[in-house]
């Protein structure tokens, strides 16, 4: 597998590793580089042997006292810039500045500036899809579709924010992991790298905080367009309602006239104030019935 190799002096050179050859050298076991070569391990940062592994997806890196070793070169970023900086930040550390603790609070602050650019680009997305669902004008089945693919990367980048808070909270619990973090036969103070965890970790709260707030307003939207799109059925029920019983009126009266209509003699048809008094007594009929019809429809809450 390739890699780039980081010395303490911060000279890189690109170098193919093989898993036997590192459990020699950092003094740990096959399955402790689990992290680094399997895609689908969680997040870690954790001692093991000679060595400490770090692995945020995005990044995965091996510490030795001496070296780190870089992995996944596939990624464009880790080669153009995340390397350069942090051998960078190598060359230029103070006397006092551990390397561990460099590289650590190198890879902290990448994943840091990641995971602040896809949170702004998310939230910029889901904020102008909630301004037009608010105008119900524009609601259509895109701006939905659109909502849910970003509501799920929202929902990912949650995910990954929250296991690696979480990492870091059970390390800031733990003495004895943090002084792991440390490639020292006795650790007396842990002050550093308390204070690189402990910066890191109020920034990703933060951000945590930001997209739970945002995904409440996404579910308070959601809520209101369901009311809103609730209201407008029952309006289109309520129009097709009264529709309904102006339609069963006017057959009612239909069949009257139909009735009027046979070829049976009844002896007035031939009378004009009959025909009055019919149409008369249907229109008030019809009248009657559509206020009977309208009361019963607000007594009963259905208007």
């Amino acid at each position: 597998m390739r890699a780039i190799q980081i010395d303490k002096n911060g000279n890189m050179q690109e170098v193919d590793v093989m898993r036997k050859t590192l459990t020699k050298e950092f003094d740990m076991h096959t399955r402790d580089l689990r992290p680094i070569f399997s895609l689908r391990q969680m997040p870690t940062i954790s001692r093991r042997g000679k060595g400490i592994v770090i692995n945020f997806r995005s990044i995965k890196i091996l510490v030795g006292e001496k070296n780190v070793l870089v992995f996944n070169l596939t990624s464009k970023k880790i080669v153009s810039i995340f390397v350069p900086n942090l051998a960078e930040k190598i060359k230029s550390r103070e006397k006092k500045a551990r390397l561990e603790h460099v590289v650590l609070e190198s890879a902290m602050a990448f994943i840091l500036e990641k995971t602040k650019t896809n949170f702004t680009k998310v939230s910029q997305a889901i904020e102008r899809i909630l301004t037009e669902i608010s105008d119900e004008g524009k609601i259509s089945n895109e701006i939905f579709e659109e909502l849910l693919v970003m509501k799920k990367k929202l929902s990912k980048l949650s995910k990954n924010v929250h296991e690696i808070t979480e990492i870091l909270d059970n390390i800031l619990d733990d003495d004895d992991e943090m002084k792991d973090l440390y490639f020292l036969d006795k650790v007396k103070d842990i002050d550093e790298i308390e204070s690189i965890l402990e910066d890191n970790l109020e920034q990703l709260e933060d951000i945590e905080n930001r997209i739970n707030e945002l995904d409440e307003n996404i579910d308070d939207t959601q809520e209101i367009l369901t009311l809103k799109l609730s209201s407008r059925r029952n309006r289109i029920i309520q129009f097709d309602l009264i529709l309904t019983s102006v339609t069963g009126i006017l057959a009612f009266l239909a069949v009257i006239t139909g009735l009027f209509g046979m070829n049976i003699k009844n002896n007035i048809e031939n009378s004009y104030t009959a025909f009055w008094i019919i149409i008369i007594l249907m229109i008030l009929f019809s009248i009657l019935v559509g206020i009977w019809l309208w009361k019963w429809m607000k007594n009963s809450k259905i208007l």
